[in-house]
């Protein structure tokens, strides 16, 4: 009986070290890892910036085609096309 007991003892001492060197491990990882909160919110006033540097200059090219895009249509709202002509050809025989 001694035996099935000692070698339980260094079953359960062995998962202990296990367990306890993983959750050491992971919180050193975490410590020296991590990025301090200073550190984050610089990042984040520099993402800020791009963003809205981006997004002003996606905004002024949106303006600019849709100015270009109005000038384009005629103000009398038609497109060019003469009464007569038709998007789609339809045979004669059908009109």
């Amino acid at each position: 009986m001694s035996g099935s007991t000692e070698r339980l003892g260094r079953g359960l001492s062995f998962l202990s070290g296990v367990f306890l060197g993983g959750i050491l491990g992971a919180a050193a990882m975490f410590f020296v890892a991590s990025p301090s909160g200073k550190k984050i919110l610089q990042n984040i006033g520099q993402e800020t910036i791009s963003l809205k540097g981006k997004g002003s200059e996606f905004l002024k090219l949106a303006k600019n085609k849709s100015v270009s895009l109005k000038r384009s249509v005629p103000r009398d709202g038609k497109d060019g096309m003469g009464e007569n002509s038709q998007m789609i050809p339809i045979p004669r025989d059908y009109v």
